[in-house]
């Protein structure tokens, strides 16, 4: 008998079913795309484009154009959104505009800013309304203390109705669908909501403060307005809490937007100093737009995609041959005020290696080094070993033979010891930070520090030569 599993057997009807359906959808598919070719303004192509500048993207776009350097145009796409929270309160009409060169259209720029800001608004809000639950319990608390029981249980019950399946909801309530009424509890909550979310900016802007003026105005940037965004985050109480928000919400829709740039938090602080000097400073002057360039906002991605490596070289598109990039660089650059990021560091390899841990401990070793000098010059008088050369070379506070030439070899060892040492240490750090010379970011030595070095350098050969013209050995008899 033939055994055959039907099971197994595919079946003809939907084996012309399945056909079917494929066809259909690739019909489908064809049909669009030929109704795209022939029926689309520009043949298909992709929309015209907006060619900004330095100098007229901001009046061309009707934002800013940050990191197009000037002179240099460049085809962007732009898409926008309106900051429109469920409270009314925190509804400035403020915008936030995305800008890209990478984008197709400027559709996409603005679903693509959508879908990052849309997503940190509902995250904000719900901070705000635990902030603001958190000033109802302080509230609760004081008036508990304050012996009043006929206000604990109405304070208690306004805590709780915030986090009730009333209040609570993410999508469809606003904030004033509990009952929380007061609008100064609202402008309260978010005014310490904005202190949090913008400490970290406001650091950054008194460390940049306060390098030398000339560097700073390098990078275009004024130290006095960086006092006042710092002012302004530290002492935001009379600021409107819509300006407030919008703010809370432009830095985090750029650290979601940054994607891996979100662990560059200076470079992120200094993208949103630029970002509200375009827009007119921390000043409310009503509805202000605040603009992200994308392509700045990810520099430095494409860079460690293409060569991470940072103790090779590598032909990079620009032409150049260059180290490898990594986080550290990035994040400095944020620091050092850069519009392009770049290599600030270089990584010590092989016999670098080993200078790098001589210079990071001489002072643990040198230390050492006395103690064996200090050994040696007590057994110079101890009797022990050979008794010619360890006896009748004095006391310890007046050495005779031995011991005198004892002290004059280890004075002249050690001046050699540290101006070798200093002029190792001042060639290896230049060498290592000379990508940042002449910037202001942590580590990177500047003329002070030279001055200082070079005046230990030549004190130390001063010193060595002063003893050895000085010596005056002895011979024991």
């Amino acid at each position: 008998a033939d055994m055959r599993c039907a099971f197994m057997m595919p079946s003809a009807v939907w084996m012309r079913v399945a056909v079917a359906l494929l066809a259909f959808v690739a019909s489908i598919q064809i049909t669009k795309m030929l109704a795209k070719w022939c029926f689309a303004p520009g043949g298909g192509r992709p929309p015209p484009t907006r060619r900004l500048s330095a100098t007229t993207g901001a009046a061309a776009a009707g934002g800013a154009n940050i990191g197009v350097p000037a002179g240099e145009y460049v085809d962007m796409r732009i898409g926008y959104i309106t900051v429109r929270p469920r409270e009314s309160l925190l509804c400035g009409q403020h915008t936030i505009e995305l800008q890209s060169a990478r984008f197709r259209s400027n559709e996409e720029a603005g679903w693509w800013l959508w879908t990052h800001a849309s997503t940190q608004q509902a995250i904000l809000e719900q901070q705000v309304r635990a902030e603001m639950a958190a000033q109802h319990a302080l509230q609760a608390r004081r008036r508990y203390k304050a012996n009043a029981p006929e206000a604990r249980s109405g304070a208690a019950a306004r805590v709780a109705s915030l986090f009730t399946s009333e209040g609570s909801s993410v999508g469809g309530r606003s904030l004033a669908s509990t009952s929380l009424q007061d609008d100064v509890d609202l402008s309260r909550a978010v005014q310490v909501v904005h202190r949090r979310a913008l400490e970290g900016f406001a650091s950054w802007c008194t460390y940049v403060a306060a390098g030398c003026v000339r560097s700073v105005a390098r990078c275009g940037l004024d130290p006095d307005m960086l006092h006042d965004f710092e002012r302004n985050i530290q002492d935001n109480f009379e600021r409107p809490a819509s300006r407030l928000f919008a703010e809370v919400l432009l830095l985090r829709t750029m650290e979601s937007l940054g994607e891996q740039i979100l662990q560059c938090p200076e470079r992120i602080s200094f993208l949103l100093c630029r970002s509200f000097q375009e827009a007119g400073g921390l000043t409310d002057v009503g509805p202000t737009a605040f603009a992200i360039d994308l392509d700045s906002l990810q520099d430095g991605l494409e860079q460690m995609h293409l060569h991470s490596n940072p103790y090779t070289r590598r032909l990079m598109p620009s032409g150049r041959q260059e180290l490898g990039l990594n986080f550290d660089d990035i994040n400095e650059s944020g620091i050092q005020c850069r519009e392009k990021v770049g290599k600030t560091y270089k990584e010590p390899a092989s016999l670098m290696v080993l200078i790098d841990f001589i210079l990071c401990y001489r002072v643990p070793i040198i230390i050492k080094a006395y103690c064996l000098a200090i050994s040696g010059y007590i057994y110079l008088a101890s009797g022990e070993g050979d008794d010619i050369s360890t006896s009748h070379n004095g006391s310890l506070w007046e050495p005779r033979w031995l011991r005198i030439n004892y002290i004059q070899y280890t004075a002249m060892l050690d001046a050699v010891a540290w101006t070798c040492l200093e002029v190792l240490l001042v060639v290896y750090t230049t060498w290592q930070r000379w990508p940042s010379l002449c910037r202001r970011s942590p580590g990177v030595p500047g003329f002070k520090w030279f001055m200082e070095h070079l005046c230990n350098m030549a004190l130390s050969a001063f010193g060595g030569l002063l003893v050895y013209a000085t010596r005056s050995l002895e011979q024991k008899p």
